[in-house]
């Protein structure tokens, strides 16, 4: 659920094991996702990492260089 607009995400992060924060790059601003992991730390939830969507790619890159870090 989202993070600012209810407390929703806030309430099911702090009863488990880690939480993973979703951000898209083209629509949230730095000051709120800075904003989303205060809140989380706010209830002691653990922050396990941030997936960001949405990553614009130059046309001659090769998909699988996002997914695995690495051309081979």
């Amino acid at each position: 659920p989202p993070l600012l607009a209810v407390t929703d995400a806030q309430i099911v992060a702090s009863k488990c094991d880690g939480a993973i924060l979703v951000v898209d790059q083209g629509k949230v601003k730095r000051d709120i996702a800075k904003k989303a992991i205060q809140n989380l730390q706010a209830v002691n939830a653990r922050i396990l990492g941030v997936v960001l969507n949405n990553v614009k790619r130059k046309a001659n890159e090769e998909a699988y260089y996002y997914y695995y870090g690495a051309q081979e």
